[in-house]
């Protein structure tokens, strides 16, 4: 058994933005918006790797936290008249959970795993981030007071404080999982063994933008791998297998359309595929 403690420190260096800003209650852009300012990270870890049962059962267990000053993050400003995402500051972000991995492989003939995460990112303060699509506009300037969520013809807000809420393309739960048997064959002459995998894996849902917003949540979902071969003593191998077994269909990411005009765009996951693989290795 190996216990560890781990301290990190690292950064990302300035950054400008040279168009894409955002502009003001005058229409101009906010040029201090166009210098990123470097982000810190402190990074802290601790953990114990442990194998049993004559080596042949491994368990890994780690628990962590990240915090982050100055996050940058590639946001999505609503007002007219930004054509692109641009890179911003957020104050702090905090990211920690905690990882378990296990594998076993009783005998030369069976091998499996299962790894987990549960990670807790989120925001701790971002109070002017670019407001999502639903509150998209910042039209609320003067005497107009921002009006409630999905108020038609209502006043958006400049901005959003978005302190607390969850950080992008972060899963709270995620798992993969999967086992390998095999028995050993001759196959055209050659000594080897045929083999039965399975690869599988499941996540969560998550916010694909920058600022959450109701229409950009992925939900959780779950692929199926599966691959059958054969295997030779001399470093020949082929196989035929087959990816997302069940045809789960699921987003990869959605995004807020340049200029939020109302535009969602989807990234669709990778249909059922089929297909074999012929490897040598010398």
């Amino acid at each position: 058994m190996l216990t560890y403690a781990t301290y990190a420190k690292s950064f990302k260096t300035v950054g400008i933005n040279q168009n894409g800003l955002p502009t003001d209650a005058d229409g101009n852009p906010i040029q201090a918006a166009g210098q990123i300012k470097p982000e810190k990270v402190d990074h802290f870890e601790i953990g114990i790797k442990a194998q049993f049962w004559d080596r042949q059962a491994t368990l890994n267990l780690s628990a962590f936290r990240t915090e982050i000053r100055d996050y940058q993050a590639t946001v999505n400003n609503g007002q007219f008249g930004v054509l692109r995402g641009y890179l911003a500051n957020a104050d702090k972000v905090r990211s920690q959970g905690f990882e378990a991995d296990f594998s076993i492989r009783p005998s030369e003939r069976f091998n499996a795993y299962v790894n987990g995460a549960y990670t807790d990112a989120t925001y701790r303060k971002f109070v002017d981030a670019p407001c999502p699509p639903e509150l998209a506009g910042g039209t609320a300037a003067g005497s107009n007071p921002p009006s409630a969520p999905g108020t038609p013809g209502g006043f958006s807000p400049a901005n959003c404080d978005i302190s607390g809420q969850r950080l992008p393309g972060v899963s709270k739960w995620s798992f993969s999982f999967g086992a390998e048997a095999n028995a050993p064959v001759s196959l055209l002459g050659q000594d080897g063994e045929a083999y039965l995998g399975y690869d599988g894996s499941y996540r969560s849902n998550f916010s694909s933008n920058a600022s959450p917003s109701a229409y950009t949540w992925v939900k959780g979902y779950s692929i199926s791998n599966f691959r059958v071969g054969f295997r030779a003593d001399d470093g020949f191998d082929i196989s035929a297998w087959v990816r997302n077994a069940f045809d789960a269909k699921y987003f990869e990411q959605l995004f807020v359309g340049p200029g939020s005009t109302g535009l969602i765009a989807g990234l669709p996951g990778d249909p059922r595929t089929w297909g074999g693989t012929v490897k040598v290795a010398f």
